[in-house]
């Protein structure tokens, strides 16, 4: 019985994402397959568990209307990179490098980004920035389906990326 309670309280550590739907982000030639958050709950959960994210991954956190969208890290197990886009796809915040927040500070998890109004952010692996040398002023794009079959797209053409 025992035994059983360790598992069941260990499984947000081993259950996978799931998502509001999926599709690509591309910058310059480097194409990402994105999972999306769309709804609060995908959106307070996040990346949150995640013992890896592959270096062609990303998370793309939509909204409706700009806002400043700050995030925290609360139960994130890796570091990221974020950046915080327009409604053009226009990078207009990043944050590089963010690092998990120890549960042993429970709710006092300091927060990112969130001070220019977004239209949207994006969650990159720890050193996507660097590696491809994407900053503020520069341009994404994004194709996504939604799990209710909406279509979203914005930016700069997807069908120009291609994976590195």
């Amino acid at each position: 019985m025992r035994i059983l309670l360790v598992l069941l309280l260990s499984l947000p550590l081993f259950a996978p994402l799931t998502a509001g739907g999926g599709g690509s982000v591309v910058f310059k030639q480097s194409s990402f397959m994105a999972e999306v958050a769309s709804t609060d709950q995908e959106r307070a959960k996040g990346l949150m568990y995640r013992q890896s994210l592959a270096k062609d991954r990303c998370m793309f956190f939509i909204y409706a209307d700009d806002a400043d969208h700050a995030i925290w890290m609360k139960n994130c197990l890796i570091s990221l990179d974020v950046a915080w886009v327009d409604k053009d796809g226009k990078v207009v915040e990043t944050a590089e490098n963010v690092p998990p927040c120890s549960p042993m500070r429970g709710d006092d998890c300091p927060t990112y980004g969130g001070t220019v109004p977004a239209r949207h952010f994006i969650e990159f692996p720890v050193g996507t920035f660097k590696r491809l040398g994407l900053k503020k002023g520069e341009h994404l794009g994004w194709e996504l389906t939604l799990d209710d079959g909406r279509v979203v797209r914005g930016g700069l053409p997807v069908a120009k990326g291609k994976k590195k």
